[in-house]
């Protein structure tokens, strides 16, 4: 995952867009974690990922579980990333 401080991310809006298409792109401010800008793609699969928990009824069941060790398993390196 790429970590720039605010003050690039504006000098380089374009560079850094263009990389959150490939990985998130995390984003300090004072030293501190800000935001993480990510793709739409990435974006759109995280609601749908939202929405189906909540279609679950807040529920943990086996479907879920599956599903979430799918998704985890599908972006264990962003996953991995984040954790640092």
């Amino acid at each position: 995952m790429t970590t720039v401080t605010a003050s690039e991310f504006q000098k380089n809006f374009g560079a850094f867009k263009e990389a959150a298409q490939r990985e998130p792109v995390k984003i300090t401010s004072n030293g501190r974690e800000s935001v993480v800008l990510i793709s739409a793609s990435s974006y759109a699969e995280y609601e749908h990922f939202k929405k189906q928990k909540y279609a679950f009824g807040g529920e943990t069941t086996e479907k879920f579980k599956k599903l979430l060790a799918e998704r985890m398993d599908k972006h264990k390196h962003v996953l991995e990333g984040l954790a640092k």
